[in-house]
């Protein structure tokens, strides 16, 4: 497929165009190249020169959804690149309530959905006008990098609660939050609770009895709950569902936002629209505050018109990508099984693997596959204090980009140690 022209303006095609069936559209990841990538030039496969494989920027190699990249193409078809028109702002929001409702049967309307342009500015919006005044903030850990430093920047301390890892029946490390340790901030003055559901970076869908969990302790301490849910429509195990923490019937609606948007589920983030929902006292705050109000005028048209494609039309592009992302899963686990130094958590939501290197003896074990093994990948301490020898790894990438970084990973660690071979 050519690059549609406009204005002087040449916009390569998607990387993904396929509507054939779910054959060809799992034939053209297997056919994804690292050369491609570089070609490509995202900042996944820029950041690092050389013959480095991107794995660390929580991005999918993938393209989107065939009705995504009809839609950008008509937005620049019709021009609609400027200001948001209230109509497309209205169908956004009108869209995202529909999916919440179907998708995951929460009862959300309209009229509770804001447009802004990403998850953080809600977060910092929230921070800065919802919260007591120099109250802090906990962010369980490990945690997607820029929760621990938003609080920093707006003045407040950043209380992190270390999780644990029990080994489920498989033996695979199973990561739950620690329900005491966050008691024990919000009994000493905190003010904000963020919540990452599904968990980037180890790969949980929360369950019903950790959110009531969650939400009884709100409740009592009266502190709110940030609720980040933008890997919602990435749960790839068929038998688990994402559950809306404030769908749970204890989440005091006074108390809870929720950041969603399909930037995560559809491959868009560089397109600037997401959603904060809130109902109660909640919405009512945030739409009598300038701050948080002001947020809707920095989302962007195209973003919305793709938001819409997506949550309209989307639907069976990423039922197979999330087929490809578990078959992707199923042979990462396979071939780091056996591989001394290494425990991996494999998710069973989103596309994130989150390993364990401490047994390698390596201080920094993703600078030391990003020299060694030429896989970059995040360093385990940006997650959190207590994460050192831990590293993330990005599995929405072809096939084969997948097994040469594992070929890639196993044989850095067979030099470095003999006996793990």
């Amino acid at each position: 497929m050519g690059g549609f022209s406009g204005s002087g303006l040449r916009i390569p095609p998607m990387a993904v165009s396929c509507v054939n069936g779910s054959g060809s559209l799992a034939q053209t990841f297997d056919s994804l190249t690292p050369q491609r990538m570089r070609e490509r030039g995202s900042l996944k496969w820029s950041q690092y020169p050389g013959d480095v494989i991107g794995a660390w920027v929580a991005e999918m190699d993938l393209g989107t959804a065939p009705a995504v990249e009809a839609a950008i193409r008509q937005a620049m078809h019709d021009g609609l690149l400027g200001y948001m028109p209230p109509s497309v702002s209205q169908a956004a929001r009108e869209e995202m309530a529909r999916y919440q409702r179907e998708a995951f049967g929460w009862q959300v309307e309209a009229e509770q959905v804001s447009l802004l342009p990403d998850v953080l500015s809600s977060l910092s919006a929230i921070i800065t006008s919802h919260t007591s005044e120099g109250s802090p903030v906990i962010v369980p850990t490990p945690a997607y990098m820029p929760f621990l430093g938003i609080p920093g920047r707006h003045g407040r301390e950043c209380i992190e609660v270390p999780s644990f890892a029990w080994p489920s029946r498989d033996g695979s490390p199973h990561w739950v939050l620690d329900l005491d340790g966050i008691e024990s901030a919000m009994a000493a003055g905190a003010g904000l609770l963020v919540l990452c559901n599904p968990w980037n970076p180890v790969g949980r869908a929360l369950s019903a009895a950790e959110l009531d969990a969650v939400a009884a302790l709100s409740s009592t301490y009266g502190v709110p709950v940030f609720a980040d849910e933008i890997h919602a429509p990435l749960v790839l195990e068929d038998s688990l569902v994402h559950i809306p923490y404030a769908s749970r019937p204890g989440a005091d609606p006074d108390l809870t936002f929720t950041a969603t948007a399909a930037s995560k589920g559809w491959n868009i983030p560089g397109l600037k629209c997401a959603q904060l929902i809130a109902s109660g006292r909640a919405r009512t705050r945030w739409e009598a505050d300038a701050g948080s109000a002001h947020l809707a005028a920095g989302a962007s048209v195209v973003g919305a018109l793709a938001t819409i494609a997506a949550l309209r039309e989307g639907q069976d592009w990423l039922g197979e990508v999330r087929a490809y992302i578990r078959a992707n899963k199923d042979m990462v686990s396979d071939a780091l099984s056996g591989l001394e130094g290494i425990e991996p958590t494999l998710p069973e939501a989103t596309y994130l693997a989150w390993l364990d290197c401490r047994g390698l003896g390596v201080e920094q074990p993703a600078r030391f596959f990003r020299k060694e093994a030429g896989v970059a990948m995040n360093e385990g301490v940006t997650f959190g204090r207590a994460w050192s020898g831990f590293c993330r790894l990005n599995l929405a990438t072809g096939r084969g980009i997948e097994e040469e970084t594992v070929r890639r990973i196993g044989d850095a660690v067979r030099r470095l140690s003999p006996a793990a071979s």
